[in-house]
């Protein structure tokens, strides 16, 4: 059927509009939004935040409930540094990035120069983070802030591991509000924090195998509330062991059971009260 003159040429330019919208969205994943800009996290010496923290095991189910309590401990000429249950062992994942180092504020940035250590059993080896971003509030939602891609090598059980690691923080939301465990706080920013690696190992006759396959391991969403700090922040981290490289390595004598076949962990942090100066 033939379409007369006028509605052609208004298929033409709805066809038209709708390419050029589409173009406009196309900015490499990242969104434009308000920025911000103003105190996202308090830091005066003994400033300090509460949290509950709450670690669900995921393939099993278990659910531990803990506490944090995190504390502006020390100024010095280049930052701050932070501690974490008066020097004890973080429960919460961004807790213990907070308190591994130092760290060093703008009125839109907030930098790390700490560590991360790898979420997989087995492997002790710490991230350095060389002032890393941990968000930036005049950013776009989706914009790359740091990243940093390295390799080591560990011996197992007589065998070389060479792990393959990239850490990047990205820019999220900035939220007009948003209410956490009942409380609305005003004005937040967010940002995330991945680890993706590889792990493989050379083996006489068959060469090299992938024990873990690249993939995700580790993932940190956090939110900063204006003049308040951390509010809360939930890590996903985990990894499953390539099956064929696992049974080909139990059959050549090494003992795999240090190592779980797979691994998914998810830890929030809430804030329930805070003191801050500032």
């Amino acid at each position: 059927m033939k379409l007369p003159k006028l509605t052609t040429i208004l298929f033409l330019s709805l066809v038209l509009i709708s390419c050029s919208d589409d173009n406009n969205d196309d900015t490499g994943g990242t969104q434009q939004q308000q920025e911000y800009s103003g105190n996202f996290f308090p830091l005066t010496v003994q400033d300090s935040w509460n949290y509950d923290v709450e670690n669900t095991d995921n393939d099993t189910n278990e659910v531990t409930l803990s506490q944090d309590v995190l504390t502006v401990e020390s100024q010095t000429t280049n930052g701050y540094t932070l501690s974490v249950n008066q020097g004890g062992v973080a429960n919460g994942t961004m807790s213990g990035i907070l308190s591994s180092g130092e760290l060093t504020r703008t009125e839109t940035t907030l930098a790390a120069n700490g560590t991360i250590g790898l979420p997989v059993d087995g492997f002790d080896y710490q991230i350095q983070l060389d002032n890393a971003l941990l968000y930036n509030t005049q950013a776009n939602n989706g914009a790359q802030l740091s990243t940093k891609s390295g390799t080591f090598t560990q011996d197992l059980q007589g065998f070389p591991v060479t792990i393959n690691y990239t850490l990047t923080s990205t820019q999220l939301e900035n939220l007009s509000s948003l209410t956490v465990d009942g409380t609305t706080y005003n004005t937040v920013t967010s940002a995330n924090i991945s680890l993706d690696l590889s792990v493989s190992t050379q083996v006489p006759i068959i060469g090299t195998l992938s024990i873990v396959d690249t993939q995700e391991v580790l993932s940190v969403t956090s939110f900063y509330a204006e003049n308040i700090g951390l509010i809360t922040a939930e890590s996903d981290s985990g990894y499953f062991l390539n099956p064929t490289t696992v049974t080909l390595l139990q059959q050549a004598g090494v003992d795999l059971s240090m190592f779980p076949t797979s691994l998914s962990v998810t830890n929030i942090q809430t804030l329930t009260s805070y003191t801050v100066a500032e």
